[in-house]
């Protein structure tokens, strides 16, 4: 496995990260089970990966559970991330809202504490901005936190370049957590440049672009879940035609390369500027060792070539 220092703080996190999103299961997903759900985690770390990130809304509180659970033998081996700023009234995906204030904060941490049954986390992110909070206020109140070593160091989700300057202004920000995927390059515009010349580390979350860039849907393809919803991302019209057609390509790219077209869109994120790591989600053991086989290689110059092409043109 190789690790890679987290912007400008003391962490080494491996190149890939768990991403707990998927376990959490509804409203988003539909898990495999608890049992293969910390299995996996456990995988995981068997097969090197220390770095794992979780956050209240996913499950409403379930997949922070877990992650505490399989991670609570070896609590001081590995890397445990997790979020604040979205809150529910009820568990429903209607119920969900942005919230990133001083009172939330100070309530929402010390929730995740006690799920996570550990005594400090190690990234605190911010989920999304919350535009109806000055960014002083939520900065100020991680800070706060951050003192009373309840979190170790603070992190940022789904910012603009705009909103991690200005965040800047009141914290030491050391990580950025945006969608970057072949389908999702808006952080290369201007996002990524930021994170350079602030020593930002960048953690992709959907590297598959939550499941297309598997290669396991047709244009066809009729989701039931909140991917039907235009939440984020394509996955309805002509839009999600135009990426199916893509992945088409990928795929034969990558059988001439012996890979999975998972494995060739991972391995993708992974060589880009800036990336640290990239969260890849799963929900049984088996998936964390395919994964794993995008690690380590490059394809050849002419696929490498290829693949910008594809992904490039509109």
């Amino acid at each position: 496995m190789e690790y890679r220092k987290l912007g400008s703080s003391d962490l080494n996190v491996s190149v890939m990260g768990y991403g707990a999103w998927g376990i959490g299961g509804a409203p988003f997903w539909n898990s495999e089970g608890h049992t293969k759900s910390l299995d996996s985690i456990r995988k995981a770390f068997d097969l090197g990966i220390n770095f794992f990130d979780t956050a209240p809304v996913y499950g409403f509180g379930h997949s922070e559970e877990l992650i505490g659970k399989a991670l609570k033998p070896v609590r001081d081996k590995v890397i445990i991330a997790t979020k604040c700023g979205l809150r529910w009234d009820k568990e429903a995906l209607g119920s969900i809202r942005k919230d990133a204030s001083r009172n939330s904060i100070l309530e929402e941490v010390d929730q995740s504490l006690k799920r996570l049954d550990t005594d400090v986390i190690d990234l605190y992110q911010v989920h999304w901005p919350d535009v109806e909070t000055e960014q002083k206020e939520t900065m100020e109140t991680l800070l706060e936190i951050q003192e009373k070593g309840k979190i170790r160091h603070i992190g940022v989700s789904n910012y603009s370049a705009k909103q991690i300057e200005e965040g800047l202004q009141y914290a030491n920000i050391i990580s950025l957590q945006p969608e970057f995927s072949l389908l999702m390059r808006d952080i290369q515009n201007d996002t990524v440049a930021v994170c350079l010349e602030k020593n930002i580390g960048i953690i992709a979350y959907s590297p598959l672009a939550s499941g297309v860039l598997t290669g396991k849907y047709d244009k066809h393809t009729k989701f039931k879940d909140w991917r039907s919803k235009g939440i984020i991302g394509t996955f309805t019209g002509e839009g999600f035609s135009r990426n199916i057609a893509k992945v088409d390509r990928l795929k034969a790219i990558a059988d001439e390369e012996g890979r999975t077209c998972a494995q060739l869109a991972i391995n993708w994120v992974l060589r880009q500027e800036g990336l640290t790591t990239a969260l890849v989600g799963v929900k049984n053991p088996a998936q964390v060792g395919e994964n794993l086989k995008s690690v380590g290689w490059k394809p050849s110059a002419i696929h490498c070539a290829k693949i910008e092409e594809i992904f490039t043109s509109a």
